[in-house]
């Protein structure tokens, strides 16, 4: 450890003292002669300033932090926890990021080729997910070379030119159709199986399918009480509004807080909304984290709602009511989609379809108005029917036929000018 660093951390264990009456946590802050050292983040330790430089006296306690020290030697906090009663929350986006050697494990073997890992990636995924990879896009994407589609649209797999690391992301559709119990053995994988893994991205999600107790109003009013501050007094993060908010046209308002560059990130909508049913009450509350200023600790998969409470001080307000389902969430889409098609269908097309039933009667009419192809459906219905079941074949499982043209390519040639021809034994070599 250099001298730098040593003085960085020198500073931040004098700053951070167990506050009084609190036992100190384990942090991990590594020290030459003293692998961790004890953090605790409390209110006369963080007694905020305001710009006159004068403190505030009266502040809450903020809670313990641990700290950790990157590779790159940049601290990092670890997500704070605030245990719940219930599951206030769902996962709903993960992004992780591993070492190819973690597909050495799995297989058993060294993998030589990129083609090869990639198999054994979609093979070992669809072990934890249901699904494994299907398809290869034609670019790649978060700076990666290369990039596949996992299942049906529930994700994505990102390898190449990265130092020797693979991204895998899980979206929102992806873990609402993930075989039940996708967490633990996701959690499983990346504690004792994976190389290096690393949570980068963590988006938490809750729901309010009446509106009974959560909406964007209540939402902004907790900003302008404090609600999003860790400490009394404390600079209240960014706030935005986004939609119609002073005229509502039904198509849905949305409610930021702070930064989305930012390593916490808060958003409140009417989802019911932007489904597209303009009475709908439901609204829904997401927190998305990063691993830019923070240490996403893999335990967050089986107890999300800890991180979730422990988010912002507001959400003590609705820490005990236990989210919906995945399941139930998804019944409620469909049925607020579905309507909403049926709505558009009729506004748009209703004149000419009552005329051609009169004309050619209901069969004919469907006859000529549906689809050519059986298996086509809108792109905005599509998510409803998807499963871990649906889509393509994972690659692991396609057994690729040679054909004649490879089979020949394959086969030693022996042309006339011996080319491709085995050598010719060197009689000097095996006379001496």
């Amino acid at each position: 450890m250099n001298s730098k660093t040593k003085n960085v951390v020198g500073q931040v264990n004098a700053a951070f003292k167990p506050a009084a009456g609190f036992p100190a946590l384990a942090g991990a802050v590594p020290q030459a002669g003293n692998p961790t050292v004890n953090a605790a983040l409390s209110a006369s330790a963080c007694t905020p300033i305001n710009n006159m430089g004068e403190n505030y006296g009266d502040v809450e306690h903020c809670g313990f932090v641990d700290l950790v020290l990157s590779d790159s030697g940049k601290l990092k906090t670890v997500m704070v926890r605030k245990p719940a009663q219930d599951q206030m929350c769902i996962v709903d986006w993960i992004n992780f990021t591993i070492l190819e050697d973690t597909w050495f494990r799995t297989a058993r073997q060294t993998l030589v080729t990129d083609d090869e890992i990639i198999l054994e990636a979609s093979r070992y995924l669809e072990k934890i997910f249901g699904f494994g990879i299907t398809e290869k896009r034609a670019t790649g994407m978060n700076f990666y070379q290369s990039s596949w589609i996992l299942g049906d649209d529930m994700g994505f797999v990102c390898f190449g030119g990265q130092r020797q690391t693979m991204l895998i992301t899980l979206t929102g559709q992806g873990c609402t159709n993930a075989h039940a119990g996708w967490e633990k053995r996701l959690h499983e994988f990346l504690t004792t199986i994976a190389v290096r893994p690393s949570i980068s991205r963590l988006d938490l999600a809750h729901d309010d399918l009446s509106g009974s107790y959560l909406s964007v109003d209540w939402a902004e009013s907790q900003w302008h009480e404090g609600g999003y501050s860790m400490a009394v007094g404390g600079r209240p993060p960014s706030i935005e509004r986004i939609g119609n908010w002073h005229r509502p046209s039904g198509k849905g308002r949305t409610l930021t807080i702070g930064l989305r560059t930012s390593g916490k990130f808060c958003r409140f909508y009417e989802k019911g909304k932007k489904e597209g049913d303009k009475l709908s009450t439901w609204t829904r509350c997401e927190v998305e984290f990063k691993n830019s200023d923070r240490v996403i600790p893999f335990d967050a998969l089986l107890n999300p709602s800890d991180f979730f409470s422990a988010a912002y001080p507001c959400f003590s307000e609705f820490a005990h009511v236990v989210t919906p389902r995945r399941m139930e969430i998804k019944q409620k889409t469909a049925q607020v989609v579905i309507d909403a098609c049926i709505e558009v269908t009729k506004h748009q097309f209703g004149k000419y379809l009552r005329v051609f039933r009169d004309l050619y009667g209901d069969k004919a009419t469907l006859d000529m108005v549906c689809h050519a192809d059986k298996n086509a459906w809108p792109k905005r219905m599509k998510p409803l029917t998807a499963t871990a079941e649906t889509g393509a074949t994972s690659i692991h499982k396609v057994v690729e036929v040679p054909t004649f043209i490879s089979f020949i390519q394959a086969v030693p040639s022996f042309g006339l000018n011996r080319e491709n021809f085995f050598p010719e034994p060197n009689h000097y070599a095996m006379e001496h």
